[in-house]
């Protein structure tokens, strides 16, 4: 185990998988990287696995881990280093028992109980929020007030 911090990417939702290459060989080599997301929320498995064909050979050039968002099943078909699912993306354990010796993530929104199952269902993360407001997700979610600004406001 480690106890250095490192980087964890998620791609804009929507790009152009040949274009987005040499950005992401530039920001993978800048600093410690230790996955990227391919969040492409919208887009058919075709084009997913476009940009997972093109993409994943430059995350393992540099020994960064390829992970897809929200399909379990279609990232054990694409050969992927693991998956990040949402509370609504299907089963969490057959992921698990799925993707048996890669890396499962999961969300837990802002719930210590779901983080718990998550953690006993083998997840080998979990994230909270989204809390803040962004493009790319709608903010749903509040931290409790112990958990924001080490409980101070």
């Amino acid at each position: 185990m480690t106890d250095r911090c490192r980087l964890y990417l998620i791609t804009p939702p929507r790009l152009d998988p040949q274009g987005f290459r040499d950005t992401l060989a530039a920001a993978l080599g800048a600093g410690d990287v230790a996955c990227l997301q391919l969040r492409l929320k919208d887009a058919a498995p075709d084009d997913i696995k476009r940009a997972a064909d093109t993409l994943m050979p430059v995350c393992h050039a540099h020994d960064v881990a390829f992970i897809l968002n929200d399909d379990a099943a279609l990232a054990h078909r694409l050969g992927c280093d693991g998956a990040h699912l949402g509370q609504s993306d299907g089963d969490h354990a057959g992921a698990r028992a799925l993707l048996a010796g890669k890396i499962l993530g999961i969300t837990c929104h802002a719930s210590r109980h779901l983080a718990m199952e998550a953690g006993e269902l083998g997840a080998d993360y979990i994230a909270f929020g989204a809390f803040f407001p962004t493009d790319t997700k709608e903010t749903m979610h509040t931290p409790a007030p112990t958990c924001w600004n080490g409980g101070r406001r």
